[in-house]
């Protein structure tokens, strides 16, 4: 892929987009691709070459990925994915049904008609990149779209757990696969669900159905956490509690 290729992408193309952002996003989509891996450095001379660019607007670039957890930087030795393992993986998993499922009733309370056009335009954006196949765009709005909702519970302070937490799970789920998706259309699992709740002002439709949407997601991309998280309860409710899940007595190597 190159800087001219994503650069017209409808997601990240814009007057303003820098050429930093450029290849920010370029490194994110091979992150969460897996073509990106811990196994090898990224360095800063390499990559201004390859990209036909300086050092400081890569190292512009490698510092935004940094905040969001995707690399480390370890000054001359140079800069390395991070990874997730698959007890943070549980623990996220479970952090995100909880945040989200409390989320979505407060956002179906607060939610007007614009808010929910606003949703129904990132629906069909997201369908429309389905039907591309396209997996870092469907990542990308899909974060936005959950992101989107949970702004809507007004609870800002929770907000950056959340986005953490959604890309960290995306890049666990999403990597190991190296694009190779099986584009799977379960009718449960549906964004359009979760609309069609807030459509009704049903909130507790809306949390149930994000529970299965949640639920179905990781079934699809990440079985091994959707056994531990998931398997006892049809409607996705997580096997501890909040309490349980953070008691130091108990672990994830438990529940496995």
């Amino acid at each position: 892929m190159t800087l001219a290729d994503i650069a017209a992408n409808p997601l990240f193309a814009g007057k303003n987009t820098s050429k930093s952002e450029t290849v920010h996003q370029i490194l994110k989509r091979r992150i969460l691709l897996g073509y990106l891996t811990d196994d090898s450095p990224i360095t800063e001379q390499a990559l201004a070459q390859e990209f036909c660019c300086s050092q400081g607007t890569v190292r512009e670039a490698l510092l935004r990925l940094q905040e969001c957890g995707l690399v480390d930087r370890r000054g001359y030795q140079g800069t390395f994915v991070t990874r997730t393992t698959q007890d943070e993986a549980v623990i996220l998993t479970r952090m995100r049904v909880h945040l989200e499922c409390t989320g979505v009733e407060r956002a179906v309370a607060a939610a007007d008609d614009a808010k929910i056009a606003d949703l129904r335009e990132l629906i069909d954006l997201y369908e429309e990149s389905r039907e591309k196949r396209d997996v870092f765009a469907c990542s990308e709005i899909d974060r936005r779209l959950h992101c989107f909702i949970f702004d809507l519970a007004d609870m800002p302070m929770l907000e950056p757990f959340l986005n953490r937490a959604h890309l960290q799970l995306h890049r666990y789920m999403v990597s190991g696969h190296q694009g190779n998706i099986v584009w799977n259309r379960n009718e449960g699992s549906r964004h359009i669900d979760i609309l069609d709740a807030f459509e009704r002002r049903d909130a507790a439709s809306a949390k149930r159905r994000m529970k299965r949407h949640i639920a179905q997601s990781v079934h699809n991309l990440a079985p091994e956490i959707y056994a531990i998280v998931f398997e006892k309860d049809p409607e996705g409710e997580p096997q501890m509690t909040p309490k349980q899940l953070w008691n130091p007595a108990l672990s994830v190597s438990n529940a496995l």
